[in-house]
C-alpha cells in the first residue's frame, strides 16, 4: 500500500523536480487521488490556501515597494501592486507546470488524444487507478489553493465593474479544479491549466510596464498577449474540450456505451469547461479594443479590462483636458 504524502513532503518533492534533482512525473512517487484519496487532502488544500494567500499579500507588497521605486502613486500603485503579485503567481505557475510535464506526450496537442486516459478509464499502464505523480498532485493542489485564496481577495477587495464575470470564472474554475481531482482526470485538468494560464504573464507584463511608464514593452507585451489568448484560449481550448468528450468513454469495457455513456459528473466537467468559452469570446473582444485604440494612438492605453476599471485612463484624461 502506498504512502501518502503529507503537505510539507509534497512542496518539497516538487522543488527537488522544479530544481532538477528529482525525475518528473516519476511514477514511483504516485499518489493516491479521487475515490483512493481521504479527507486529509481537503486539509490539505485549505493549508496551502492560507499559505496561498500570505504569499499573494507579501508578492503585493513587493510589488507596492517596486512601484514606490518607479515613482507610483496612490491609485496607480495599488494597481501595480495588485498585479505584480498576479505576474508572480502567474509566472511561477507556467514554468512549474511546463517544467513538470514537458517530457509527457499527452501534454502537447499532438498527445492530446491520451488526455483522458486516467480517471475510470484507466489506461496509464504504469500507474494504478486514481493515483498521480506526487508532483501533478501537489500542483494541482497548488493552483487549486490559488484560485480559492484569490477569489476570497476578490469578495474582500472593492468590487470592480467586472466582479460577475471574475467571480463567474472563478467559480467555474474551482469546480472544474475540484471535480477533475475528485473524478481522477488529471491530465485534462494539466492542459486546461496551460491553456488558460500561459497568456496571462504576456497581459500582466503589459500592464505593470504600461503603469510604470516604460515604453514599446506594453506595446510588444500585449501583442503576444493577444495573439497567445487567439491561439490557446479560442482554437487550442475548444480542440481540448472535443477530446476530453471523445476521451471519456470510447466505448470501452467502463463505459460500453461510448461518448453518450458519461455519468453525471462526467457531463457535468464538459459543460463546465464549454461554459468557459462565451467568457474567453468577450474577454477577447476587450483585447481586441484596446489593440484598435493602441493602433489609433500610436501605443497601449489601458489593459483587456481598461473597460470594467474605475480608473481614468491616460487617452481619457488628455481629451478631458482638450476640453
Amino acid at each position: 500500500m502506498m504512502r501518502k504524502y503529507s503537505m510539507f513532503e509534497l512542496l518539497s518533492y516538487t522543488a527537488d523536480v522544479l530544481v532538477g534533482q528529482k525525475k518528473a512525473l516519476d511514477v514511483a512517487s504516485a499518489q493516491p487521488i479521487g475515490p483512493k484519496d481521504d479527507l486529509s487532502s481537503v486539509t490539505q488544500l485549505l493549508q496551502l490556501s492560507m499559505l496561498m494567500l500570505v504569499a499573494l499579500l507579501v508578492a503585493e507588497y513587493i510589488g507596492k515597494l517596486v512601484g514606490s521605486f518607479g515613482g507610483l502613486k496612490r491609485g496607480k500603485l495599488k494597481r501595480f501592486a495588485s498585479t505584480f503579485s498576479e505576474l508572480s503567481y502567474y509566472t511561477f505557475s507556467v514554468f512549474s507546470l511546463t517544467k513538470i510535464c514537458w517530457s509527457s506526450t499527452w501534454f502537447w496537442p499532438s498527445g492530446w488524444s491520451e488526455v483522458m486516459y486516467d480517471g475510470r478509464v484507466q489506461k496509464i499502464a504504469t500507474l494504478e487507478a486514481y493515483t498521480v505523480p506526487a508532483d501533478l498532485k501537489c500542483f494541482y493542489i497548488f493552483e487549486t489553493s490559488y484560485y480559492l485564496s484569490s477569489f476570497i481577495l476578490l469578495l474582500i477587495r472593492k468590487k470592480k465593474k467586472d466582479f460577475w464575470q471574475m467571480a463567474f470564472h472563478h467559480i467555474v474554475t474551482s469546480l472544474l479544479l475540484l471535480l477533475s481531482y475528485s473524478t481522477g482526470y488529471i491530465r485534462i485538468g494539466a492542459v486546461v491549466m496551460i491553456l488558460h494560464n500561459v497568456f496571462d504573464p504576456f497581459m500582466l507584463v503589459a500592464k505593470c510596464t504600461h503603469y510604470m511608464n516604460i515604453p514599446l514593452i506594453p506595446d510588444i507585451s500585449f501583442a503576444c498577449c493577444a495573439v497567445t489568448f487567439a491561439v490557446s484560449r479560442l482554437y487550442y481550448y475548444p480542440v481540448s474540450i472535443y477530446f476530453a468528450w471523445i476521451g471519456v468513454c470510447a466505448g470501452n469495457s467502463t463505459c460500453p456505451g461510448g461518448a453518450w455513456d458519461k455519468s453525471p459528473v462526467e457531463f457535468s466537467l464538459i459543460a463546465l469547461l464549454a461554459a468557459l468559452l462565451p467568457v474567453h469570446v468577450l474577454w477577447f473582444k476587450m483585447i481586441l479594443k484596446v489593440l484598435h485604440s493602441a493602433l489609433l494612438q500610436a501605443g497601449v492605453k489601458g489593459d483587456v479590462r481598461s473597460d470594467s476599471e474605475d480608473e481614468e485612463e491616460p487617452g481619457n484624461s488628455h481629451a478631458k483636458k482638450r476640453r
